[in-house]
């Protein structure tokens, strides 16, 4: 996927764009969820604030901000639950090798008491 540092009228971050990338989110469907929110909260950060839109069984969330010329940052995305393949599924769970799940059944077989 080819992420743009200026899309839809907005700046996004280089952090905003690594999550992108990482987290599989097309740009297109966080700029969605940033220009046509179905809520709109109170982010953390001051000034801050977060952009939720549902699509089928995921909440896609976006946290942006205006800077001084009161241009819109964005600053983060993701979506919930995460996307197969996507960074934080694999943080949610870690795969282990093949010798990995070999040596932990021989470790049970032998080295287990009865």
């Amino acid at each position: 996927m080819k992420y743009s540092r200026t899309y839809g009228g907005a700046i996004w971050t280089n952090h905003a764009l690594e999550r992108l990338q990482g987290r599989k989110i097309p740009q297109e469907i966080a700029w969605k969820a940033f220009r046509y929110p179905e809520e709109t909260r109170k982010g953390k950060a001051k000034g801050s604030f977060e952009f939720l839109k549902r699509l089928d069984t995921y909440t896609v969330t976006v946290i942006a901000k205006q800077n001084d010329r009161r241009e819109w940052i964005i600053l983060s995305s993701w979506i919930d639950p995460p996307l197969p393949g996507s960074v934080d599924l694999m943080k949610k769970s870690p795969k282990i090798t093949t010798l990995q799940w070999i040596f932990s059944v021989l470790k049970r077989a032998f080295f287990t008491k009865s």
